[in-house]
């Protein structure tokens, strides 16, 4: 056999190859046209009843995104098929024909991150462990075994705006079609005010911060469920030190399912590099459907020993000195 034979019957396996195992992926084009629009539910309705200086951020709106992930799923194994990226608000689909179960969820969020989108059961929303010192600082102020947090303490999670639809393609049957999938994304995150009306010494705040304890570890926001793995919020809190209070408004996948009782538990730092631990039983306010949580129990930081103190650096003045450099 020739070696320009020998060379021929490679082309053709090559080609056979090529054939065979390649899948043809449809693209766009103007005979058919598949668009997503997509409406946001961005109000989230909170109001703090105080009427306060804010030094940390009050969300009151939820930011509209950017982009959105489109996953199609196939409905009897919940397999993932196919991903589509689109705007904010909807864009142009080029999945193949079917009947999809479609999941649509914000991309790009600062805290909240995806796993397991391989499928529909396990696609899950989770955030990060805090640090090791702040957890051990939780763990060292808490009284007693019934307040104790269970499992990891994790950043609140941003807002995770998804929508949920069964769809179907059609197939092309030659004739030019427009297709149009509508769908609502909303928050799967309840989002909570806090308040403490009444701290007296409020002055000698220099910062504080909260934690909230018996909370969703996670969101199977596949399937509209939360984990039921325990953890607890760590989240800053805001100070009035003019009117004498403490405020701010967190973000949680949900309570835990099924636990008995939610503590939340305060830590003030003075400007005196002192320590204060408050801490209360929050179940029944958590239970209320305005998501409204109200201290009024007064708190009492006492003045520090040298009240304006803590960090408190100085400069002295430069002594005027003269040296020779040599130079070459």
């Amino acid at each position: 056999m020739t070696k320009k034979r020998y060379i021929l019957i490679g082309m053709w396996a090559v080609a056979m190859m090529a054939f065979t195992s390649c899948k043809r992926m449809p693209l766009y084009d103007m005979e058919k046209s598949v668009e997503l629009e997509l409406s946001l539910v961005l109000d989230l309705d909170l109001e703090l009843d105080l009427d306060v200086d804010v030094d940390v951020d009050i969300e009151k709106k939820i930011n509209a995104p950017d982009h959105m992930k489109v996953l199609f799923y196939e409905p009897s194994d919940r397999h993932l098929q196919y991903t589509e990226f689109v705007d904010g608000t909807g864009g142009k689909i080029s999945t193949p024909p079917g009947s999809y179960r479609m999941l649509v969820y914000s991309f790009g969020t600062e805290y909240t991150q995806i796993r397991g989108d391989g499928d529909i059961a396990t696609i899950e929303a989770f955030t990060s462990d805090i640090t090791a010192t702040k957890g051990s600082v939780l763990r060292g102020f808490t009284r007693s075994d019934a307040d104790m947090p269970s499992g990891p303490v994790i950043y609140m999670p941003d807002h995770l705006l998804v929508a949920a639809e069964d769809v179907t393609i059609p197939d092309w049957m030659g004739e030019e079609i427009r297709i149009t999938l509508h769908a609502t994304a909303s928050t799967i995150v309840e989002t909570y005010t806090f308040e403490v009306h009444s701290v007296i010494g409020a002055e000698y705040i220099e910062s504080c911060e909260a934690f909230v304890t018996n909370q969703a570890r996670s969101s199977f926001f596949g399937l509209g469920v939360v984990s039921s793995e325990p953890a607890t919020l760590w989240f800053p809190v805001g100070v009035d030190r003019r009117k004498g209070c403490l405020y701010t408004t967190f973000n949680t996948f949900g309570k835990l399912p099924g636990a008995s009782h939610s503590y939340l538990h305060i830590l003030v730092r003075d400007t005196g590099g002192q320590e204060h631990h408050y801490s209360t039983d929050i179940t029944e306010q958590f239970e209320k459907t305005d998501k409204h949580i109200i201290i009024d129990e007064k708190i009492d930081i006492p003045e520090p020993p040298s009240h304006g103190g803590g960090i408190a650096p100085t400069v002295h003045p430069w002594d005027e000195e003269s040296h020779d450099i040599p130079i070459g």
